[in-house]
């Protein structure tokens, strides 16, 4: 069998201690659960993931419109249907920081593979990533505002819109835990903006409308 350290904060390994609990099999039963989790996590499972109602219905939403499309599920535009579904916990913080994404509707066909309305790869990683932070953070489910902390945190184009943009995972994290202590709050944290980031995001911008005048091009076949 396999040998680990935990490693508890004094207090806590007294008490453990004084109580005469046996660590072994505590721990291993903590992460065989956190495994089972993990895996209803990237399956998309309600259930077994712990994913919040409105996450998981955000998810079943993007399944069902991909699927009329033939297609999968990415991890580059989870965020944006959690963005249209507009009452969350997520898509709130990024809106009281100013972001607003297209509607996931506008994603060129070629970007997404063919599927029947499951989750990508990336998609996947995705919310494992929330699930992590989630952890981290000491929360109970898996929810929108953890999707959201996973892109801002990730390096894809979404990460560095939201960064040229001045959300960081640091001010979007501080935004969540506002809106956790008062759901009623209209506090904003302030914006962190990086000019390098500006220029990379018009560079990025351009590529794009590069890429949807290709798109509408005459000659342009969707490739299989």
């Amino acid at each position: 069998m396999a040998k680990v350290n935990v490693y508890l904060p004094d207090e806590l390994e007294r008490e453990v201690r004084d109580a005469g609990l046996s660590i072994s099999p505590i721990c291993q039963r903590a992460l065989r659960q956190a495994l089972d989790r993990l895996a209803g996590v990237r399956a998309g499972d309600a259930a077994r993931g712990r994913l919040t109602p409105r996450l998981a219905q955000i998810i079943e939403d993007a399944k069902a419109e991909r699927a009329a499309m033939g297609r999968k599920v990415c991890g580059d535009d989870l965020l944006c249907f959690i963005m249209k579904h507009g009452e969350n916990l997520g898509a709130r913080a990024l809106a009281m920081l100013d972001v607003d994404l297209p509607d996931p509707a506008l994603q060129p066909p070629s970007k997404l593979a063919k599927g029947q309305g499951e989750l990508d790869d990336a998609a996947q990683d995705l919310l494992v990533d929330a699930y992590k932070i989630a952890m981290d953070m000491r929360h109970d489910h898996v929810g929108t505002e953890h999707v959201a902390l996973a892109v801002a945190e990730g390096d894809g184009v979404h990460a560095q819109m939201l960064a040229a943009l001045g959300v960081t995972p640091r001010n979007l994290r501080a935004q969540v835990e506002k809106l956790i202590a008062n759901p009623w709050t209209n506090d904003r944290v302030a914006p962190e903006h990086d000019p390098a980031l500006l220029d990379r995001l018009e560079g990025e911008l351009q590529r794009l409308a590069s890429e949807l005048g290709r798109l509408r091009s005459p000659e342009w076949t969707e490739p299989d």
